[in-house]
């Protein structure tokens, strides 16, 4: 696997487990083993009914979801881009750009792709306490 193609994902929406066969968020399937919780510096805003986060490594605020280990990354990274509209598959009005980021996690720092939502957002719909 090339180096830049992190086997980490950082999930802080309905890529979290508790949505995992859910009908109505249509969560996709995704071969992955639990890692850990983790963290990311940055914000989380509710963008209509999911959210979306924006990382800042120059603030304290931190968002809070879980990491997993993608056992096929190629193929769960195409099936994630699709489902999140996100860039690097989308090129067409994304919502999200995937992105490697520092996650701190009970394991030390694990480089994780993130999906950054691309959009403005209304800062009145911060997540205060970093979970969603």
């Amino acid at each position: 696997m090339p180096r830049e193609l992190s086997s980490y994902l950082f999930a802080y929406g309905f890529l979290k487990r508790k949505f995992h066969g859910n009908e109505k968020t249509q969560t996709p399937d995704f071969e992955h083993r639990f890692v850990s919780e983790g963290t990311l510096t940055g914000d989380i805003y509710r963008v209509d009914v999911f959210p979306g986060v924006i990382y800042d490594d120059q603030i304290e605020n931190l968002v809070h979801g879980e990491v997993f280990e993608l056992m096929d990354p190629e193929h769960a990274l195409r099936i994630l881009d699709r489902y999140e509209n996100a860039k690097p598959l989308v090129h067409l009005d994304p919502d999200y750009e995937r992105r490697l980021r520092p996650i701190k996690t009970d394991q030390g720092i694990l480089n994780c792709w993130v999906y950054e939502y691309l959009k403005p957002v209304n800062p009145a719909t911060i997540i205060e306490s970093g979970e969603f």
